[in-house]
């Protein structure tokens, strides 16, 4: 590097003049100083392609929250070359976008910061200016996903875009997409050999959330298909301002909104699929009793990119909605005031649900995380397809004797000290958690004591007027055959109280 100073001092130097910060943590200042060591042109050491690969090469797992993109960020700016990102959702790619403009504005000094866009459904000529820009230096960052780098077009272009340094951000969709729906995440290290020029591009990949088992598989599809080692950074994963809990529910809908009604705000609530999300959101709004005061959105990959501009805008900028969600707002979007985060929907696996937890207290605030479960996930839990990751995620739902912080950090083979039990840290820490659902014991004390009186429809149609329990008929109605399915509740067949319903345990 070209400075009297200590390589520590340049870099909170370069930090604070650049991006205002005065301080980085250890993590963040040994990544960064591994990538402009490896690298001829910033004034590094490492001469020899040994020494560079080995520092070049890295994996590194920070906690979501910890300034991962600073880690990139601030190497782009004193490489010569051009830092191409690799994103695996459009709304990361417009956040990352977002905030790099915001950064360019402030100066001439930042103007390096304004990144290349590189995205489906540009023509030919508004990409070609873009390749222009890059190669003329005009643009030092590059934003694109797999897909769109992985066209024939962009491949040929890459081995002249001088790219210094190859960035995969949420590295951990190499395992979770890449051998299902998104197979050109297993194509990364062509994308690596496209780029090369002289020694090759440096390759860091970026995740909050990794177990052993997914980081072999980074290892694996990206670095070693490209013929290279990687070194790995490993940060404490865990989030000691997130208190998280976990709750097997009936009726998860009404769950979502009595969890909303004393949660802090803005919150997120993660749902499985597009029709999902506007299901629920249209449930928030229009349900007896609606959380008071909340305007709901709803986010997912099918809105036109307009729709998707305009909610990204108003989330950002809320104070107090709910944005209910698929996966598609859930990775690195960077708003750092959520206060809290519900899972309607179980995520695939321990590593989906702390990146799309982790969404919640960047600013290091106090916060909430809550997963709901129920009988769905155990079926699903019954077919042979479903195991692994996913098993793991609704044993740590399920368990209620260990801390749940403590009982995450195992999940992903992180061997620290733990995080000591406390009140904040968790439902189990604090003595509320429960292994039954939600609705059960209000529902089995009900038909105790009108035990053989009800029917299913008659029951239901009782519990959605009461004005103790506020729920919909067919939410009463869906409980009420769940805990029948699960031998809790049967029907009775004697021809005097045919269909009427009891509790299947000696008291009933």
């Amino acid at each position: 590097m070209d400075s009297d100073e200590t390589p520590g001092d340049f870099l909170t130097e370069t930090a604070e003049r650049l991006f205002g910060l005065k301080y980085l943590f250890p993590y963040q200042r040994l990544v960064i100083s591994n990538i402009l060591d490896a690298d001829d042109s910033a004034g590094g050491d490492a001469a020899e392609t040994n020494d560079r690969a080995a520092l070049g090469c890295q994996i590194v797992i920070l906690p979501t929250g910890a300034g991962k993109s600073l880690c990139f960020q601030l190497p782009a700016v004193l490489l010569q070359g051009a830092t191409l990102v690799i994103y695996p959702i459009l709304s990361l790619m417009a956040d990352q976008e977002r905030r790099l403009r915001e950064l360019a504005a402030l100066s001439p000094e930042h103007g390096v910061m304004t990144p290349a866009l590189l995205r489906g459904g540009q023509s030919p000529e508004e990409r070609g200016a873009v390749f222009r820009q890059i190669r003329n230096g005009e643009r030092r960052f590059i934003i694109a996903n797999p897909e769109v780098l992985l066209t024939e077009a962009v491949m040929k272009e890459l081995p002249a875009l001088n790219i210094a340094h190859v960035v995969i951000d949420e590295a951990h969709c190499v395992s979770e997409w890449g051998e299902s729906f998104r197979p050109d995440y297993l194509r990364l290290n062509e994308i690596i050999a496209a780029c090369k020029s002289g020694t090759g591009p440096l390759v860091t990949a970026f995740t909050a959330t990794a177990s052993e088992t997914v980081l072999e598989k980074i290892d694996r599809f990206v670095f070693a298909a490209a013929g290279l080692v990687p070194r790995r950074v490993i940060g404490n994963p865990d989030r000691p301002n997130i208190a998280y809990s976990a709750r097997g529910v009936l009726c998860r809908d009404l769950a979502v909104r009595d969890l909303l009604d004393k949660m802090e705000k803005p919150a997120i609530v993660f749902c499985s699929s597009r029709e999902g999300t506007e299901k629920l959101a249209r449930y928030l709004r229009d349900c007896p009793n609606p959380p008071a005061g909340t305007e709901v959105k709803f986010y997912h990959a099918g809105l036109e990119r307009e729709e998707k501009t305009s909610v990204e805008k108003w989330f950002f900028e809320s104070g107090g909605g709910v944005l209910v969600s698929t996966c598609a707002y859930g990775m690195g979007v960077d708003k750092s005031n959520i206060r809290g985060v519900i899972h309607r929907d179980c995520p695939p696996s321990v590593e989906a649900y702390l990146q799309e937890s982790g969404r919640a207290g960047r600013d290091g605030r106090p916060s909430r995380a809550c997963l709901l479960w129920g009988a769905e996930d155990l079926r699903r839990l019954a077919l042979k397809s479903s195991g692994g990751r996913f098993a793991d995620l609704i044993a740590y739902a399920r368990d209620i004797t260990r801390c749940r912080r403590a009982a995450l950090q195992r999940l992903l083979d992180y061997e620290g000290d733990g995080t000591a039990p406390g009140t904040e840290c968790c439902d189990v820490c604090s003595s509320a958690a429960s292994g039954r659902y939600r609705e059960e014991a209000s529902l089995l004390a009900f038909f105790r004591r009108n035990r053989r009186c009800y029917g299913i429809n008659e029951a239901a149609r009782f519990l959605s007027e009461s004005k103790l329990v506020r729920w919909r008929e067919d939410e009463a109605k869906h409980a009420i055959r769940s805990l029948i399915a699960e031998g809790k509740l049967k029907q009775v067949n004697n021809i005097f109280w045919k269909g009427k319903i009891t509790v299947q345990d000696p008291k009933g």
